[in-house]
């Protein structure tokens, strides 16, 4: 009897505890306000939870932040942020390998570190089960993950080969040292990458007391974004983080302040480059401050191409070949950049005096009415398409709230909208002053006007934001399954008289979006003989002018409308890309007809455009990454030189721009391009007969005059080169592999070929197996993989290698690829267990790209062009399916050999 009691009351016992630890996973995030279709909770423990539903999406994303960046780093923690943010894609001592789960997941994951916060988000198809994973794995590794020594050894090198790569780019370094130089005090002068010799001697246990005081509940804010069940969601965050304590340490806040600047600063960088840069760096205010959306609107104002102040000086001019600004949204008192590029048969000091003229007159000039309404509709047509894409929309709201609040994003939207011509003139006078800027010299002065730093607390930003309602919203509730017999039922095509043929996908949009992307195949081989750089400026000055407007006044139609139009040329293809919205579509249209009807060709802008062109070749002359694919394409490409498939060196390319006239210009636009031969396809909520209307306008009577004749690549066998090019003073090296072989994706082998791929270098998050090796095994490569290229109407494929690491690293990494490679096709070959994961991760990945507007476009211009049926994208995954080990293995041996493999390196070899 005792016994039973006994029992009895241990039964009892385990209850209560069962029901003690039930209702800590019951407890569910308190609802506290909704803004703008965006709705926030609370838990218990701190944690805050942003969910922003979207019914006509077909993915959703999970992004969790912790407000841990390079601000609150100390002594010997310089980029302690940053990698941690690579070892928590490491393990967990609850799931296990992250990186694993996350490659048989498919779908996309990154990790981002800045100055004020870390990020990490996954995006994935919409299901319970893959919400659910997401915010488990989220919460196992907020505390468990392992953070081992082992692991860190290796790491370390990665995010160091991380850092090379950003030495090897001039104006980013240019722009580190201006910063670093204009805070002297403040961690927003540290570069968030971090110190080579921090990152290099911190330790594991080091780096857990870290991850220990930022990575917890009450330091975090997780988003959801995109096609979810919210009592779902909800029902997940109250189980999996509602659990977690809110711990007992106290986070201090940071409290240094910048002092005011007392006179302007010098920065001069010495190094192996091929274009000049200028730039120079203001101190400005936080993101929460009211003068931070005049600043950004003042920055286009002087920016934007064509219509900017400093823009017309520098660049109309041809002093400069380009011009750029940026202001990041952080926390505590930011800073302005302004960088320009200066070819280097320009005059440096010419452009520098122009340069800083301009800039100490900002607070001088005149500005106008039509100045603010241009910037602010550029800015509107941002922010808008920004809130119309619901997942892009979570994700950068990762820097808002890195800044203090989400609702700050409404509030600057808000401060935009409101901007007068006396916000603009007030900011211009306030903080363009010579002494707050990174350029000069210390000079003696007295009672000198100088800018203060200023502060925002937090009290100050929940002043700001706890009372916001936002605006009154009309909740878009239509919905769209991202399946192929869903987009086959509401697709329609239809031909025009002229030849063009396109499709339509009646689909919802956010914001009522219209999207739409034409190809339009011109010429023959004949032609366009000598002409492939004359294309691409033909296609680059389409929004430089026509008989009814000037190129400003074509820029601020595409931002009033808050609508975008690009054009790109490649081979004998002219491809056009629109986005607007309905209220919309009719004028925009209107706009794209007239641009390929009535472009004018200004030589000014044509000189413009060439000289940045020839500036952007000379950059990347000894750039590894450049030099290493260019040539590989050189190599593997034997053209002769006036095809238009021919791989031009950049002397070839410089040579070839020198020469352009604009009477070929001209000729090209009224001989060559045409939409009679071209393809296209619309997503939006439109109607087949609005459609229609808006096509025939636009292409019907716009024909080629030039006889269409398609050029087809023609193949060129490969063979065996392990080549090294030296590009003197960069700190990182690449590597590009090629071997071609002949294959269309009709052909039987293609589905065991896109799998073999898939393991050896592009699958999954890092888990194939070249990056497992190079990366994660070895760490001396921070990116590193494979890529494949099929065609579909002809023969010519290849399959690619590439990988970036410490040009004294060059021996492991020839070994290492080598050495993978040379398993798969004549050792041991890839295993079933291989192949099972491979095919999970392979289709989510496909599924989350059914659920991307952009792919949709591809994939339907794929059937238009080639009549390939939508069902094939269902075939294939029914093909992989029934794929085995073996079949991959004798697929891959009999396409792929070591002996035909061109491997070029490109780096600074002499290192050591």
């Amino acid at each position: 009897m005792r016994k039973q009691l006994i029992l009895l009351s241990l039964l009892i016992g385990v209850q209560v505890v069962a029901q003690k630890k039930q209702a800590v996973i019951a407890e569910k995030p308190i609802f506290i306000s909704s803004i703008e279709g965006m709705k926030e909770y609370s838990l218990k423990n701190g944690m805050k939870v942003l969910l922003i539903p979207d019914a006509s999406q077909s993915n959703m994303v999970v992004n969790i932040i912790y407000n841990v960046g390079s601000r609150h780093e100390g002594y010997g923690e310089k980029g302690m942020a940053h990698l941690l943010e690579h070892m928590l894609f490491k393990s967990t001592k609850k799931l296990g390998d992250i990186k694993k789960m996350l490659s048989s997941k498919g779908g996309n994951a990154n990790g981002t570190t800045w100055l004020d916060r870390t990020n990490y988000y996954e995006i994935f198809p919409s299901s319970d089960e893959n919400l659910k994973w997401s915010l488990e794995m989220e919460a196992d590794r907020m505390i468990n993950a392992t953070i081992l020594q082992e692991d860190l050894d290796k790491e370390f090198s990665v995010v160091r080969n991380e850092f090379e790569i950003g030495e090897n780019n001039p104006q980013s370094v240019l722009l580190e040292r201006l910063v670093s130089t204009a805070f002297l005090w403040h961690n927003y002068g540290n570069s968030t990458i971090g110190s080579k010799e921090d990152i290099e001697r911190v330790k594991a246990k080091t780096l857990r007391v870290f991850y220990e005081k930022y990575y917890q509940p009450d330091n975090a804010t997780l988003l959801i974004g995109g096609k979810f069940d919210t009592e779902k969601a909800l029902e997940y965050i109250g189980k999996y983080f509602a659990g977690i304590k809110k711990p007992a340490r106290v986070l201090e806040k940071t409290y240094t302040v910048e002092p005011a600047q007392d006179g302007e600063r010098f920065v001069e960088l010495k190094r192996s480059g091929d274009v000049q840069t200028i730039g120079a760096i203001y101190h400005t205010i936080p993101y929460a401050h009211k003068d931070f959306a005049a600043i950004d609107a003042l920055t286009e104002i002087l920016t934007s191409d064509p219509s900017g102040y400093l823009y017309k000086a520098l660049v109309e001019t041809q002093k400069a070949s380009s011009l750029y600004a940026y202001q990041p949204n952080v926390r505590d008192a930011s800073y302005l950049s302004f960088t320009v590029n200066v070819p280097k048969d320009k005059s440096l000091d010419e452009a520098k005096k122009i340069f800083l003229s301009e800039l100490d007159n900002i607070k001088n000039k005149t500005f106008t009415q039509t100045d603010v309404d241009r910037a602010k509709s550029k800015l509107l047509k941002y922010i808008d398409n920004t809130k119309n894409n619901t997942i892009n929309l979570t994700i950068s709201l990762t820097e808002i709230i890195g800044a203090g609040d989400y609702r700050l994003w409404f509030l600057y939207r808000d401060a935009v909208e409101k901007l007068t011509l006396e916000d603009i003139n007030q900011v211009a006078k306030k903080y363009f002053l010579t002494n707050n800027r990174t350029y000069g010299v210390f000079i003696p002065t007295k009672e000198e006007e100088r800018v203060k730093p200023v502060e925002v607390s937090d009290d100050n930003i929940a002043a700001l934001t706890q009372s916001y309602k936002g605006k009154a919203t009309v909740e878009d509730t239509e919905t769209f399954e991202s399946s192929i017999t869903n987009i086959k039922n509401n697709l329609i095509e239809y031909k025009l008289s002229s030849g063009l043929k396109y499709a339509v996908l009646k689909k919802p949009v956010k914001g009522k979006k219209v999207m739409a992307d034409f190809k339009f195949p011109v010429g023959n081989a004949t032609d366009l003989k000598n002409k492939s750089e004359v294309g691409y400026i033909v296609a680059g000055m389409l929004k430089a002018g026509t008989t009814t407007k000037s190129k400003e006044q074509i820029q601020d139609a595409l931002d009033k409308m808050k609508s975008d139009i690009s054009f790109f040329f490649y081979g004998q293809t002219l491809s056009v890309r629109l986005t607007t919205y309905e209220e919309f579509a009719v004028p925009t249209f209107d706009l794209l007809q007239d641009l390929l009807t009535n472009s004018v060709f200004p030589e000014s802008e044509m000189i413009k455009l060439i000289t940045e062109e020839k500036t952007n070749i000379e950059a990347n002359k000894n750039d590894p990454q450049s030099v290493a694919f260019d040539e590989i394409d050189r190599r593997s490409n034997k053209y002769a030189n006036d095809h238009i498939f021919y791989s031009a060196s950049p002397e070839e390319k410089i040579a070839s721009l020198n020469k352009i006239k604009r009477e070929q210009l001209v000729d090209f636009y009224k001989t060559i391009l045409g939409a009679n031969n071209g393809i296209g396809t619309l997503i939006g909520n439109l109607d087949g007969s609005e459609a229609t209307n808006l096509v025939a306008k636009t292409f019907g009577s716009w024909n080629s005059k030039s006889v269409y004749e398609k050029v087809q690549p023609v193949y060129f066998e490969t063979s065996k080169s392990n080549d090294k090019i030296n590009t003197p003073d960069k700190e990182n090296a690449a590597v590009a592999g090629k071997i071609s072989f002949t294959m269309n994706v009709k052909n039987a082998d293609y589905p065991a070929m896109v799998m073999a791929n898939e393991m050896l270098g592009s699958g999954g998050f890092l888990t194939s197996r070249i990056p497992i090796r190079l990366r994660e095994k070895e760490g001396i490569s921070y990116g590193a993989g494979s890529y494949l290229n099929i065609p579909t109407d002809n023969e010519v494929a290849s399959l690619g290698f590439y990988a970036f690491f410490n040009p004294t690293k060059v021996g492991k990494v020839e070994d290492a690829l080598a050495d993978e490679i040379k398993k798969v096709v004549t050792t041991n070959g890839f295993t079933a267990e291989e192949l099972k994961t491979a095919i999970v991760s392979w289709k989510n990945e496909r599924k989350t790209s059914l659920g991307l507007d952009s792919y949709l476009l591809y994939l339907i211009n794929t059937k238009l062009n080639y009549g390939t049926p939508l069902e094939d994208f269902e075939t294939l995954e029914a093909k992989v399916d029934q794929l085995t080990a073996d079949q991959i293995n004798n697929v891959i041996k009999k396409y792929v050999s070591l002996d035909k493999v061109i491997f070029i390196y490109a780096g600074d070899f002499a290192k050591k």
